[in-house]
């Protein structure tokens, strides 16, 4: 077992360590109430749909029913993270296209979470293809791969909410 982690650990591209301490950062950080432009706030939601996008295409064979499920994992995502942003807790900057934010406590968990599933499934498709290509197993990951994109998505809709908003931009 020992050797089969360092073989995973090794084998891993460089890359995903670097997104992976990006990420971590990133939620760290968002424990902490800031002014934040729209433009960094849409990074996360970015990282997540593109990488979701792409496992979708790189690795799933496209039908109907798979892209059903990575919708329906979007939405549930979206309207999760809508809910996790109050919007009496978010007010319009004076800067330019940014907005003040408090603590965001449920950033960080969703980001690790999500990647190490997202982790998970990679060193899976890597090992054991065929494993990926199993109906349950294929629906899981397109499923918690919509969800998490989708999450961070919400957020990033719920903050552009609270940004346009009439009663929120005298701050």
């Amino acid at each position: 077992m020992a050797e089969f982690i360092v073989h995973m650990l090794t084998d891993t591209p460089i890359w995903v360590y670097v997104l992976f301490v990006f990420l971590l950062l990133r939620g760290l950080k968002a424990r902490q109430p800031a002014t934040v432009t729209l433009e960094r706030l849409a990074i996360i939601p970015l990282i997540f749909l593109t990488w979701d996008l792409y496992d979708l295409v790189v690795y799933r064979h496209l039908t109907p029913g798979i892209v059903a499920l990575w919708i329906a994992g979007l939405l549930a995502g979206a309207a999760l993270g809508f809910w996790l942003i109050r919007p009496e807790r978010v007010s319009r900057a004076t800067q330019p296209r940014a907005i003040n934010r408090q603590a965001d406590y449920s950033a960080l968990p969703l980001m690790m979470t999500a990647f190490a599933i997202k982790y998970v499934f990679g060193v899976l498709t890597a090992v054991s293809p065929q494993t990926m290509q199993q109906p349950l197993v294929s629906a899981t990951a397109v499923i918690a791969g919509g969800i998490f994109a989708g999450s961070f998505l919400g957020k990033f809709t719920r903050y552009l909410q609270c940004y346009f908003s009439p009663a929120r931009s005298l701050n």
